[in-house]
């Protein structure tokens, strides 16, 4: 159960068995993998890593299937992982207790059971099984494939070099889409809200239906205006049983959200052809493809329209950035256009030696307003400028961007910058209601505090955390060249900010807010004051200052070495009112400031209050009055 533990940070010892060998997974010039207790238990899973694989005195890579283990190493998290990084400066050698072990069936959940991070945080990394779901992308971004129980989503991922090799060589290694199957593997979590299912082979996937398998669409015009007589739909579908020329297929379309029309499609040299009759100017769009074979069994693409549907709108006079970005409702992200040559207009909101071969532009100040520009190549605008630009609309890694481009001319020169906009922090966090919807857009969150100054645990990549409530928080992160986030150690926890601008983006499974230079970064203040050169010698909460107050007060605490520590206010009736700080800290005395808010970002009421102070060797609590 370590991961119910608030001791990152520590080095301790775990005994757990090894599920498999430490080359499996695709982790680099590094050894590891899951290990758990021998059972099913809920937070039974674990994840063990080695970085240094020179060292080879730890032993670790000897290690088999069944390997009943002692591992020494230190608890930290990466990008929502929590992992046991092993010692090896100087190498510590893992004990076996027993070899040869074998282990239970895997656990079965349902789609709902890990639907959220809240919801399998307690199966992470444990060996599971998801039964009777249909396969609804086996071509998802990063070598994913989307699965569906027609109500929630998941996604299985190739972290086991089995599948991962395929996906380095573009190989498409999901089943078919509309495939009905049962998958077994480790839970992952991948940092932006959801947990993927890691199989080891192909043995832990078992297909129960396979559908006609519906590839390759395409549409002409790709671009379709008003002029085009109509829009020609054709798709290469394919059975592993049913002749082709015996598979019925079938286009199904929508004009401005009416009810889907369907249309038998013919098989000719190209393909399974039909087509979209003519369309006015800002007509929108919707399609996909249903083939049946002669057993029945029916393939889809995309697999789960509930989800993603293709869609285009015509536009005679040329695309807008929202059209690229907005899924208009659909939960797949990634763009309708991706892909496609398309030509934007925009304002610079960067300059070019803010982030070398890149640029932000933005169309208004609201959102899918914003795209990011990627080339090693292209003219390169000023800020402030309007710009038309051609370029292809690619996926980075979900972050939707515009590359090779072709064509960028400046509309007019000093057209002037927009303003960032004003959000919240629990929209555009990670699952935020409107994190999607700001990307690469230029925003604002004010009055925030860092809530995690190293949020990679023993990884320094230049980010930190803030939030604004105590409860929601958001990363900043370090891209542009300008602003080195936190590689100098600037932000400690609780130092409050009074603003933070900056684009949102996404990377490496995190929403984050990316700062131009130190001037988006406004009002930064430390909330701790280290009494230097006495040494602490005692622990000490002193009286609040100033008591009683009405705006806000200070609450300075010494302790006399480092361990964890969490100060947290209270009201008359004993319920928690704000945690101030929590998490590991240094000798010395601190000083937080509390500005009369709970965690939810409410002013409290008039009254008596409660802080307290508690640590593994100390607590102690003490009143304060706060008065309107």
């Amino acid at each position: 159960s370590i991961q119910e533990t608030d001791f990152i940070g520590d080095t301790i010892v775990v005994k757990a068995f090894m599920r498999h060998g430490p080359r499996e997974l695709y982790l680099g010039a590094r050894w590891g993998g899951f290990v758990s207790e021998n059972s099913n238990d809920p937070w039974g899973g674990f994840f063990v890593i080695q970085d240094d694989t020179t060292q080879i005195n730890t032993y670790v890579g000897y290690l088999e299937e069944g390997d009943e283990v002692y591992f020494t190493g230190k608890l930290t998290t990466y990008y929502g992982l929590t992992q046991l990084n092993l010692l090896t400066n100087p190498p510590v050698p893992v004990a076996i207790v027993s070899s040869g072990n074998t282990f239970p069936e895997p656990l079965v959940l349902t789609m709902a059971d890990i639907s959220s991070n809240y919801a399998g945080e307690k199966y992470e990394d444990m060996y599971v099984k998801i039964e009777n779901v249909k396969v609804t992308n086996n071509d998802a971004s990063s070598g994913q494939a989307i699965i569906s129980d027609g109500t929630n989503i998941g996604y299985i991922d190739d972290y086991f070099m089995c599948f991962r090799k395929l996906t380095d060589q573009l190989i498409v290694h999901w089943p078919a889409n509309g495939s009905k199957i049962n998958v077994s593997g480790y839970l992952r979590d991948s940092g932006y809200g959801y947990f993927s299912i890691n199989p080891r082979d192909t043995t832990d996937i078992v297909t129960l239906a396979v559908p006609p398998e519906v590839t390759a669409i395409n549409r002409s015009p790709a671009l379709p205006t008003s002029v085009a007589d109509s829009t020609v739909i054709t798709a290469t579908i394919k059975d592993n049983v049913t002749p082709v020329a015996n598979i019925t297929a079938y286009l199904h379309y929508s004009i401005d959200r009416q009810p889907f029309v369907t249309k038998t499609m013919t098989l000719g040299r190209s393909g399974f052809v039909a087509g979209i009759p003519k369309q006015s100017d800002g007509a929108f769009v919707r399609y996909f493809i249903s083939a049946y074979d002669e057993e029945n069994n029916i393939g889809m693409m995309p697999g789960d329209t509930t989800q993603q549907v293709f869609f285009y709108t015509i536009r005679d006079d040329g695309y807008s950035i929202n059209d690229i970005q907005n899924p208009q409702g659909y939960k797949y992200m990634d763009s309708a256009y991706e892909g496609y040559v398309v030509t934007l207009t925009g304002v610079v909101m960067t300059d070019s030696t803010d982030f070398v071969n890149n640029l932000y532009i933005q169309e208004n100040d609201s959102i899918w307003s914003g795209i990011w520009i990627y080339d090693d190549d292209f003219p390169k605008p000023n800020k402030g400028d309007l710009i038309r630009v051609t370029g292809t609309v690619v996926e980075n890694h979900g972050h939707t961007q515009l590359s090779t481009v072709t064509a960028l001319e400046v509309v007019t020169p000093n057209y002037g910058v927009f303003e960032p906009v004003k959000v919240n922090v629990a929209d555009i966090k990670n699952g935020g209601a409107l994190a999607e919807a700001y990307e690469s857009v230029l925003i604002e969150v004010d009055d925030v505090t860092v809530t995690n100054p190293f949020p990679d645990g023993n990884y320094n990549y230049g980010e930190f955390s803030i939030s604004s409530d105590g409860i929601n928080s958001t990363r900043v992160g370090d891209d542009f060249l300008s602003f080195k986030g936190q590689l100098d150690t600037l932000y400690a926890l609780g130092d409050h900010i009074d603003k933070v601008i900056g684009f949102q983006a996404y990377s490496f499974n995190y929403f984050k807010i990316l700062p131009r230079d130190t001037n988006d970064v406004i009002g930064h203040t430390s909330a701790i004051e280290k009494k230097a050169p006495v040494a602490v010698s005692n622990y000490r909460l002193e009286q609040n200052y100033p008591n009683p107050f009405n705006h806000e007060t200070n609450i300075r605490f010494s302790i006399p070495k480092s361990e964890n520590v969490t100060l947290t206010i209270y009201n008359l009736l004993g319920v928690k009112v704000r945690t101030l700080c929590k998490g590991k800290m240094s000798a010395g005395t601190y000083n937080f400031r509390w500005d009369g808010l709970d965690n939810s970002g409410r002013p409290i009421s008039t009254g008596v209050y409660f802080y307290q102070i508690q640590s593994k060797n100390f607590t102690t609590t003490k009143k304060m009055l706060f008065l309107k």
